[in-house]
């Protein structure tokens, strides 16, 4: 098979994903609820296994209207798709072409820009500086003629930080028909979410998910807001099936009854991180601020660091450059942190003796 030159010349984004069962170890490395779901969506995804629908193809019914009662935004201006992967993927391939450039601050999280190198346009990575605060001026500065998209992940993955209002608003007006996505993946971590531009912008595009405060990343569950005149070509991207059933459900009584999730939020970000953030001060651990789930941690090793964990059944996340000197630790429940913090603590101290 010949293939595109685009593709031949990339490699895969192959996250280790492999041999991580949750009854070795705790999983601390994906950023994923370290609780399942709520009983009402286990019930909701029973009920229609059991209902005999599994055999038919997907019949959506009011789910954008229960959606858009969550995010405030019409269903029109709503679009489903299977994760938040596909969400970011249908509004590249509607907005690029090859040749055309996407910028980005780097590093982020890799699908953004992988779904860019199979069309063929070229990204600009503009590198965080040292303090991992967003390079607001260099992104302004790295648009160009061949320019049509700027993608901003807020938090960003992996640092963990933000931008503001006013920056997204000088990226929105930097240049007349050019295209702006955020992704959103952390919403419900951050509290913090750019929706209400979508009534003054239509050059804005947002993505979110259910992977991680709703604890279903399996099922692969995203969706995409955006004006409805580009909702409706993002439709002709997707497939009309690539959405199952069974995420679906779940989500509708995700959405029906947030209590459960919301607790394990205020859990994670009101308890459990803070406490974590403490233990690291008072022994000396230096470690990036953050406004989502995780943590960037820089360890005086972090292979040693990294084996110490795993060995003890806990997997963190390995990084790349620029930030190889730190691994990032995803913040789950408070009962979970505290395992961590103690097995940590014995690290720690094993390193010092």
């Amino acid at each position: 098979m010949n293939v595109r030159p685009a593709i031949a010349r990339m490699s895969a984004y192959s996250p280790p994903l492999e041999m991580r069962n949750q009854g070795d170890y705790l999983l601390l490395d994906f950023n994923e609820s370290t609780l399942p779901p709520s009983a009402d969506a286990v019930a909701a995804i029973r009920a229609y296994l059991e209902g005999g629908r599994v055999q038919a193809y997907p019949a959506y019914g009011n789910i954008l209207e229960r959606l858009g009662g969550y995010t405030g935004r019409p269903a029109a201006e709503l679009i489903l798709t299977n994760g938040c992967d596909q969400a970011i993927e249908i509004v590249e391939r509607a907005l690029l072409e090859a040749g055309d450039e996407m910028i980005t601050a780097v590093p982020t999280f890799a699908m953004t820009t992988q779904v860019a190198q199979t069309i063929g346009a070229r990204v600009v990575g503009v590198p965080y500086g040292a303090d991992l605060r967003y390079p607001l001026e260099a992104v302004l500065a790295a648009v160009g003629p061949r320019t049509r998209l700027i993608v901003v992940t807020n938090p960003n993955n992996p640092t963990g930080t933000s931008i503001d209002g006013a920056q997204l608003r000088r990226i929105l007006t930097a240049r007349p028909g050019l295209a702006v996505l955020v992704d959103e993946a952390y919403y419900e971590f951050s509290g913090r979410t750019f929706a209400a531009l979508l009534d003054e912008f239509d050059n804005l595009a947002i993505t979110r998910t259910f992977s991680k405060a709703f604890a279903i990343a399996g099922l692969r569950l995203g969706y995409a807001m955006s004006n409805a005149a580009f909702v409706r070509e993002l439709y002709k991207v997707r497939g009309p099936y690539d959405v199952n059933m069974l995420a679906v459900k779940a989500a509708e009584a995700l959405l029906a009854r947030p209590e459960p999730w919301q607790a394990y939020v205020h859990d994670v970000m009101q308890v459990a991180k803070p406490r974590v953030e403490r233990f690291f001060r008072e022994h000396g651990v230096r470690y990036y601020p953050g406004d989502a789930n995780f943590l960037l941690v820089q360890p005086a090793s972090v292979p040693d660091a990294v084996d110490y964990l795993k060995a003890h059944g806990i997997l963190v996340r390995l990084m790349r450059p620029p930030v190889e000197h730190c691994f990032r630790l995803s913040i789950g429940s408070s009962q979970d942190m505290g395992r961590f913090m103690e097995t940590y603590g014995n690290y720690l101290s094993q390193a010092g003796a």
